[in-house]
């Protein structure tokens, strides 16, 4: 009996991936409402160098600096090992939101449909609340992408308002759905005067 293929890994996203990461996004941006796939992405393609630098910014600030980022990687190593889906957590702009990141994700088309987008949500829902000390993450997905929708909501994601045509893309008229997940009851915050988040 041939033994089943090891699932893709999810590993933390280093600096010295950046460029791994660029390479897919581009390619996963690309794909956004293009062969039957749902429109998911505000552009229809990027700049590489910028993607690169950008991930580098975000990757290499502190949690108690503004537009901080972490995020980890689905990596398949068939047919060759490369980069096929990640996931984000991004700061906000003021400390005041700081006990906020907001999500984005994003899997190959080839890779979607089987359960890795609940495998990178879990990763990064569980470092959020164990690790970072967040209280709540949020995300915006457009209302025709009916598939993620099911799984954030699956996940304990709460839609909290629609901006309706929020996007135009081409032809397309694109309304987001703001979703929310509270990691901790309200009364769990942790107290204003404690001691900011730092390091990874």
């Amino acid at each position: 009996m041939d033994a089943s293929p090891a699932l893709p890994a999810i590993t933390p996203a280093q600096l010295s991936d950046a460029r791994a990461f660029m390479t897919y996004l581009v390619e996963h941006v690309a794909e956004s409402g293009r062969r039957g796939a749902p429109h998911f992405a505000v552009v229809t393609s990027l700049a590489p160098d910028e993607v690169e630098k950008s991930a580098r910014d975000r990757w290499s600030k502190a949690l108690d600096e503004p537009l901080w980022g972490r995020a980890w990687l689905l990596r398949s190593t068939e047919p060759r090992a490369r980069v096929i889906g990640h996931i984000e957590l991004r700061g906000g702009r003021v400390w005041s939101e700081s006990h906020r990141a907001v999500i984005a994700m994003g899997i190959l088309g080839p890779y979607t449909g089987q359960g890795h987008g609940r495998r990178l949500l879990e990763t990064a829902i569980a470092w959020a609340r164990d690790k970072a000390g967040l209280s709540y993450l949020d995300l915006g997905v457009f209302s025709n992408n009916e598939r993620a929708m099911r799984l954030y909501t699956r996940m304990g994601f709460v839609p909290i308002g629609t901006r309706p045509d929020a996007f135009r893309v081409g032809s397309a008229i694109l309304d987001d759905i703001q979703m929310t997940l509270a990691l901790r009851a309200p009364d769990a915050r942790p107290d204003a005067r404690a001691a900011r988040p730092a390091g990874r």
